[in-house]
This record gives structure tokens, C-alpha cells and sequence, in this order.
């Protein structure tokens, strides 16, 4: 294809996933989605190989390709309006409350594509309210199950996928709202593809997917080729598995040869009685990211980028778990320390570009529990914390980092959705490592339980090993989680599910990043 309509078709689909996450933020019930956008948009061709995506989370984009192959092996004859829903992390999925939807795109009766969004439900049942337990030793744990199954018949909603839903949810009404943004954000990229095919042509439309992927392909490979060749390995350490104190070891090789990259994750611990074993395709995600940070950031993000790399992960380890494994916290907080690892291996080779550790962590807080009208809710979020320094600058105070890019809840949503009160919200001072250039600082974020017998739960990392400085920088201040009750503070674990009374008040204080180079 010339390059003038490659460079046009690809901006033309680059943007249907854009607006179908813009639909997907305004239509959302909860503030996890409508107001920090945690859900993430892509389109697929008609051979299941992602096309485009938004600049949304990047653990969820990595995912998909592996959660649509497998639900189009599952569900047959799709037709127009159908819509498949999944979440089974054993399946392509990340964790359970992050639920996929995939609906097939048609053509003058021919199917041309697929559009999918995923997005984090902030409640799919399970031992805790918000669905992220800090103790869970066994998926069952962790919510509701659901295998590909068509959620949308021929534009119908299936009544009885709905129906097992909301009876596994503490807040049904928020789970069909936010299920219901979802479908229409499909809606509306099907509707973009089709309308993008009509004006340029089914044959063109083929001829560019080929050549979309074919070229960042070529791009990748030519990027992998200016690295110098070798092996470069590294090791780095979680803080627990949530049920025992013992540490979490993550280690790899990559192997950098001619224009292709092979990663083994030998020597990696076996997985873990707790829930940070992360499925194989969270991993592919860590991996993927790195390699597009390391590379060009102008290559087209689809099929072909990853087409030069080979990835081999042991089964039964912590990052390639069999069933029936906890995995809840290996999507958010696994995943951030794998991509740790991998940039720290990358350092030999790409001085340069590898910055210091940032926090490491998405540092998850859940509170649930029933308001004083009688009515349940759920309160989940991820806290930023501080970048790492970066060889020619400062990193950035209080900002999601790696493997998640949503923003906050606002105060102002969150006091108006929950009876909840936020107390402190700041930056910690000094919490970034010194250095040439400083590591971002973390914030502290106090929230006040207005309510009796609600329930808590954590999942974070960084409290015991910091993020690493780099080239003689100082590492970042390593997080801390404690509750305030009566005047005294109970200092909690990084993981951690437990009963809250009226006026507690929840304390996460987030990592600092490390810092780069020695200072003056």
C-alpha cells in the first residue's frame, strides 16, 4: 500500500478506538470507569489480530489478543449484534473484575473484524467487596467466573447472562450500567469500521490490515537491530505473596539476536499459595510494554510489533500459574514487577534509555459495605506514586505509572458516590530518591470510613524492597499502608483484607521513585 493512504487508514482506525473509549467514559455508572477511565479499546481484523488500540492501560491491551483467540475458538457462529463476554483469567483474561466484550463487525454480509473494550468492574462478587481480596488462596475466591458466552443476541441482550450477573454482584444496577456502556462502546466501533469500509473499500480495507501489520513489523525489527546483541539477565523481588512474608523472586534472560528478542523467565519462583500469581497473558503484557518503551514509540501498536519475539514462561510458576491459582493481584501488582525486571536486564544494554525504578506498585484500596440508606457499595481505586528518574530528567510526582494509566478519582466523586471522606490528599515530601536527576515523590492519600462494618482490602507492593535508583541513585521511599482508629495507628501488610469501623481512617502512602545518577 502507498504510504499516504497507510499513513491515512492508520490514523482512521487509530481513532475508533479512541472514540470508543470516549463513549465508554461517558456512559459508565461507576467512577472506576466514568471518572478514571480504567477500561481500554481496540480493534481486531477479521483473522483476530489486533489492528489498533487507544492509549489506554496498557495490562489490558496486552491481554486481549490471547482472550479473543480464545473466545473465538469457543463461541461459534457469530452473527450480526452478537457480542461475546469473558473474564476467565485462565483464558486470556487479566483478572476477574475486568471484564471483555468482543463483537464481531460485518460488511455486506461478510465479517471484516471484531471491536473489543475491557474494562474493571468495581465488584464481580468473591470473598471481599471490590473483588480484589488481599488473602484469596484460590480464584473461586475472587469473583464470578465467566467463560466466552454471548452476552448480546443479534442486538438482544441474553436475559440469563444478565440475570447470573447481577445475582454475583453486590451492586448489580452498577454492574448492567457498566456493562451497558460497554456494549454501546462496541456499538459505536463497529459502526466507525464499517463506515470507514464503505468509504474506502472492502479491498483496501484488507490490503491495509496486511500492511499495517507487515510494517510495524519491519519497523520492530529494525529498532531490535540497533540493539547490540547478548544476554542480559536480572532478578528482582516482590514483597509477599499476601499469605506468607516470604518475598517473590522474578528472574529473566533476554537474548537480543540480529532483529529478534527471546525472553525466558527461568529461575522464576513456582507460583504462590496467594493471588499474585499472574496469568500467561498478563505477562505477555509486561513484555510487550517493555518492548514498545525501548523501542520506537512511533510504531503502530498491533500484531505485527510483537511478531519479533519470543517469550517462554515456565508453567506452574508465578507467572505462568495452573488453575486453580489466585490471581487478582498478579494483573496489578505482578505485573508491575515484571516490568521492573525487564528494564533492569535492559540497563547493560540501553544505558541510555532505562530509567530509575518507578514505584512498582498500583497500590489497590477497596472499601465496601452498606450506606445508611441500606444500600451496598463498592469503592475501588489504584494510587499513583512517583516515577522513576529518567538519564535526562526528573521523574514525575504522583502519576500512575507502567503497566496502568488511569487517572484518580476526584474527591469530589468519591465523597458524592460513597460515604467515604477523604481526609489528606498530598505529596510526601523528600519520598522521590536523590540524585543527578530526582525520582518523582508519592502521595498520601487518607480516606474516613463514614459507616459501620465496612470491609477493607489492599493489594500493593513496595512496602518492604524500594524501587531501585539507578547509576548511583538514590532509591525511592518504600510505600506504607496503616489505619487510624481511635488516635492510634495500625500499621497493615502490603496485602491485607479486614473489617473497618465508623471513623477509621484509611492511610496508603505510595512509593517514591528512584533517583538517576550520583547528584552534584
Amino acid at each position: 500500500m502507498d504510504p499516504v493512504t497507510l499513513e491515512i487508514l492508520k490514523n482512521a482506525f487509530t481513532a475508533v478506538p479512541e472514540e470508543m473509549g470516549a463513549a465508554l467514559k461517558r456512559t459508565a455508572y461507576s467512577p472506576n470507569i466514568k471518572e478514571r477511565m480504567d477500561a481500554s479499546c481496540a480493534v481486531f481484523d477479521s483473522k483476530g489480530r489486533m489492528l489498533a488500540q487507544a492509549e489506554h492501560i496498557p495490562v489490558h491491551l496486552g491481554a486481549m489478543p490471547l482472550t479473543v483467540a480464545f473466545a473465538l475458538r469457543h463461541v461459534e457462529d457469530l452473527q450480526e449484534g452478537d457480542q461475546i463476554v469473558v473474564n476467565d483469567p485462565y483464558h486470556g483474561g487479566s483478572h476477574l473484575p475486568d471484564l471483555t466484550l468482543i463483537k464481531p463487525v460485518f460488511y455486506a454480509d461478510e465479517l471484516v473484524g471484531y471491536v473489543v473494550n475491557r474494562a474493571h468492574h468495581a465488584d464481580v462478587g468473591g470473598i471481599s467487596p471490590g473483588s480484589m481480596p488481599g488473602n484469596s488462596t484460590e480464584i473461586f475466591q475472587e469473583g464470578l467466573i465467566i467463560p466466552p458466552c454471548k452476552l448480546v443476541v443479534g442486538g438482544q441482550e441474553n436475559e440469563g447472562v444478565f440475570v447470573i450477573i447481577k445475582a454475583n454482584t453486590r451492586t448489580p444496577a452498577e454492574r448492567v450500567g457498566d456493562i451497558r456502556a460497554q456494549i454501546a462502546a462496541n456499538n459505536v466501533g463497529a459502526l466507525r469500521v464499517a463506515e470507514l469500509i464503505k468509504k474506502y473499500g472492502a479491498d483496501t480495507y484488507h490490503e491495509f490490515a496486511e500492511s499495517i501489520i507487515a510494517y510495524s513489523e519491519t519497523r520492530m525489527r529494525h529498532a531490535i537491530s540497533a540493539m547490540p546483541d547478548g544476554t542480559y539477565t536480572a532478578e528482582d523481588f516482590l514483597d509477599d505473596d499476601g499469605i506468607t512474608d516470604e518475598p517473590v523472586e522474578l528472574a529473566v534472560s533476554i537474548t537480543i539476536a540480529g532483529n529478534t528478542i527471546v525472553i525466558n523467565f527461568d529461575g522464576t519462583d513456582p507460583q504462590r499459595r496467594g493471588n499474585i500469581n499472574a496469568p500467561y497473558a498478563v505477562t505477555l503484557s509486561a513484555v510487550y510494554y517493555v518492548l514498545r518503551c525501548v523501542t520506537d514509540p512511533e510504531i503502530p501498536p498491533n500484531h505485527g510489533c510483537y511478531l519479533p519475539l519470543t517469550v517462554h514462561v515456565p508453567e506452574g510458576t508465578v507467572l505462568n500459574p495452573k488453575p486453580p491459582a489466585a490471581v487478582s493481584s498478579g494483573n496489578v501488582e505482578t505485573s508491575q514487577r515484571i516490568v521492573d525486571v525487564l528494564l533492569l536486564a535492559l540497563h547493560e544494554a540501553l544505558p541510555d534509555r532505562i530509567p530509575a525504578q518507578s514505584q512498582g506498585t498500583m497500590n489497590n484500596v477497596a472499601i465496601g459495605g452498606v450506606d445508611n440508606a441500606g444500600k451496598s457499595f463498592t469503592y475501588y481505586e489504584t494510587l499513583a506514586g512517583g516515577q522513576g528518574a529518567l538519564p535526562f530528567k526528573d521523574g514525575e510526582d504522583g502519576v500512575h505509572t507502567h503497566m496502568t494509566n488511569t487517572a484518580n478519582t476526584p474527591i469530589e466523586a468519591l465523597e458524592l458516590s460513597y460515604p467515604l471522606q477523604v481526609e489528606k490528599y498530598e505529596l510526601i515530601p523528600e519520598s522521590g530518591g536523590k540524585g543527578t536527576f530526582s525520582g518523582g515523590r508519592g502521595i498520601r492519600r487518607a480516606i474516613r470510613v463514614l459507616v459501620d462494618n465496612a470491609t477493607l482490602s489492599l493489594q500493593s507492593d513496595r512496602r518492604k524492597y524500594q524501587p531501585k535508583g539507578l547509576c548511583g541513585g538514590e532509591n525511592g521511599r518504600a510505600g506504607k499502608n496503616y489505619v487510624l482508629r481511635n488516635q492510634k495507628r495500625l500499621d497493615l501488610p502490603s496485602k491485607v483484607t479486614m473489617p473497618l469501623e465508623k471513623g477509621d481512617i484509611v492511610v496508603l502512602e505510595t512509593p517514591g521513585g528512584g533517583g538517576y545518577g550520583k547528584g552534584q
